[in-house]
């Protein structure tokens, strides 16, 4: 397996990949999702950025869905996976700028967390039968806050994480980890 390169200001954010078992796999696909932290629509050269080379995400886009029209609930990184894992607008949890520290939260009157009962994608995944995983930047929470629900509170069979409650995965581990998940 082939793997991706990975420059230093890409991060790996969020990755997903539905693994179905030998007799539904026709039925389900498995699912990659990528999300990157400060990395723009046009910062891939099969976007035509001018001397970022990214060969394998060039192949998974032409292979795979590549969206050329769309919108994103918040540029920032806590209210922009805040929208993912649940589909709703970050505001709707009181979540409008990167999770900090609690006076900091407490200032923007930001909770500490994204709380475990909103409806979340990796849940609705695993309850179809799906195994979830998440490696790289968590920031649903963050590591100063140590008694913050872990990945797996959010219906993630499998994680490494940074920033994030409990054990740090180095930074740039994260593609290590999700290609071992998916070979798995």
């Amino acid at each position: 397996m082939t793997r991706l390169p990975i420059p230093a200001f890409v991060c790996f954010l969020l990755t997903m990949l539905a693994h179905c078992s030998s007799t539904l796999a026709a039925d389900r696909p498995n699912i990659l999702f990528i999300f990157a932290d400060d990395w723009g629509w046009g910062d891939l050269s099969c976007h035509g950025h001018p001397f970022v080379k990214t060969p394998n995400i060039d192949r998974l886009a032409k292979e795979g869905t590549d969206f050329h029209r769309f919108t994103v609930a918040s540029g920032v990184c806590s209210p922009s996976r805040t929208a993912v894992i649940t589909g709703h607008f970050p505001a709707r949890y009181n979540i409008d700028a990167h999770f900090a520290w609690v006076p900091q939260n407490q200032k923007r009157n930001m909770p500490d967390w994204l709380s475990p009962q909103a409806p979340l994608l990796p849940s609705f995944l695993q309850q179809a039968g799906y195994r979830t995983a998440h490696f790289g930047k968590w920031h649903l929470a963050n590591d100063m806050i140590p008694d913050s629900p872990l990945p797996s509170a959010y219906g993630y069979d499998e994680y490494g994480a940074f920033n994030c409650a409990g054990e740090q995965m180095p930074v740039h581990e994260d593609a290590d980890n999700a290609v071992a998940f998916i070979e798995k």
